[in-house]
């Protein structure tokens, strides 16, 4: 159980991978160690873990889909990271869908009933991994708008870049009325359930993120009033496209001899450790560096983010802290600090900003906070995705259901939850004059700094 659990980070968000091809083009890439990790059947409190790319017969029938059922519910209630929150919808769930059960025939309608369940914990960290044509698309992997909610209306506050949502003018600052043919407030109380409390804040921001991500089949359909009180309509089309540079990251020297590096959602690729050392031998004599992590929100590996954060530490460092309560009895837990270990052949020792925004998700946020945590590099940019705790993946033993949520809790060092964790240098508002606040920002930073280091100390 502990050496799965240990190893709970290590998920390829594959939704984000445009085609099943793809898949076989990673195993083939992988290191073998790793390939022999994801191929292991591991079982953990009556469920299977291991890739969801193990291709398994599906068998549907009525019973097998009951007893897969309870074995969901019994190994969530064993092993959800989360289970002292306030309201515990799983605790119900046998009964309330055991109807919808007897009626899911298709592994497709079967897979609709573990989302409506998972759905109730308002997590994006909690999904089906499961290609049912009509699914909510996973947040922040395919969002594109990040808004929250003013009075009836939602205000845009950030619109991710090479995104569909930037091609059709969205911006920040707009405010959105309707989704689809329903006002605002009427698609928040649709897709949230009435088991839960509706009017909760991080619910129902749960839900209109969700909304705006829209689902897999769906062209979505926006009311959209700008600053100027003008009212317009926008449809966003089903192909989701993000625009960015092929590679697993982007390296380039700006002015003043700064480096920048730009990861390209490639945290979970194993061939991101050797791209960064590549790219830290070309900036070797920069005077301070950028990391870019606004663009991984599919999540990662984490012997992907040591092998990043180990580049710029001379000694071994802590970076996070995890968390499994209730571990074997009630009143038990379990916790450990993961340290960082120096790897390669130098470190990178100039100063060091790290950006984020919205689209910093899971392995990204962990880093972001190993940095800060490091005492390594000063952290600029907007809150991020707020994902909670590492995943777990489980495949159900009859139907071949694949399921994922959080089984251990992660924190700061600082004792902070990785998910309420805020950058020391907020960036609360991006749409200025500016095309990038963020960089402007971080680059301001990074120049106070290389300058308080060439003076003989660094402002951390």
């Amino acid at each position: 159980m502990g050496s799965f659990r240990q190893t709970a980070e290590k998920t390829l968000h594959l939704d984000d991978l445009r085609a099943d091809l793809a898949i076989y083009e990673i195993l083939a890439n992988m290191s073998q160690p790793t390939y022999r990790t994801l191929r292991l059947l591991i079982l953990l409190d009556g469920f299977t873990c291991l890739g969801m790319w193990c291709l398994c017969a599906q068998n549907v029938s009525e019973p097998a889909r009951q007893a897969d059922f309870k074995t969901f519910i019994a190994g969530f209630k064993n092993n959800y990271a989360y289970r002292d929150r306030a309201e515990k919808p799983w605790e119900t769930w046998q009964n309330r869908y055991s109807t919808a059960i007897d009626s899911a025939t298709s592994p497709e309608a079967y897979a609709a009933v573990f989302e409506s369940a998972l759905d109730e914990l308002h997590d994006f960290h909690a999904e089906v991994r499961s290609r049912n044509p009509h699914r909510w698309l996973p947040v922040p992997t395919f969002a594109d708008i990040w808004a929250e909610l003013h009075g009836q209306d939602a205000v845009v506050v950030a619109v991710r870049r090479g995104s569909d949502a930037e091609r059709g003018g969205i911006v920040p600052g707009d405010r959105i009325t309707r989704i689809g043919a329903d006002s605002l407030q009427t698609a928040i109380a649709g897709r949230l359930t009435p088991v839960v409390d509706n009017n909760d804040p991080k619910a129902r921001t749960w839900a209109l993120l969700s909304l705006l991500t829209g689902r897999a089949d769906e062209a979505r359909h926006f009311t959209i009033m700008n600053r100027n009180g003008q009212s317009r309509s926008v449809t966003l089309e089903l192909e989701r496209r993000f625009d960015r540079s092929a590679g697993a990251l982007s390296s380039a020297v700006l002015t003043g001899n700064v480096g920048l590096v730009r990861f390209n959602n490639s945290l979970g690729d194993q061939k991101t450790v050797e791209a960064i050392d590549t790219a830290l031998e070309q900036l070797r004599s920069t005077r301070g560096l950028v990391l870019d992590l606004r663009d991984v929100p599919s999540g990662g590996d984490s012997s992907v983010a040591l092998g990043i954060m180990g580049r710029f530490v001379q000694t071994m460092q802590p970076y996070q802290r995890h968390r499994i309560p209730r571990y074997g009895q009630p009143d038990v837990e379990r916790n450990w600090i993961e340290m960082v270990a120096p790897r390669g052949p130098f470190p990178y020792k100039a100063p060091v900003v790290v950006l984020v925004d919205h689209w910093t998700g899971s392995m990204g946020e962990g880093m972001a906070i190993g940095f800060d945590a490091m005492h390594r590099a000063v952290v600029v940019g907007t809150t991020m995705a707020h994902l909670a705790g590492a995943v777990s993946d489980f495949r159900l033993p009859q139907t071949g259901i694949d399921v994922a949520f959080a089984t251990e809790q992660l924190y700061h060092v600082n004792g902070t939850p990785r998910q309420d964790w805020i950058p020391p240098i907020l960036v609360e508002k991006t749409d200025t004059e500016s095309t990038d606040p963020i960089m402007a920002r971080g680059l301001s930073k990074l120049r106070s700094m290389i300058a308080s280091a060439s003076r003989g100390r660094l402002v951390k």
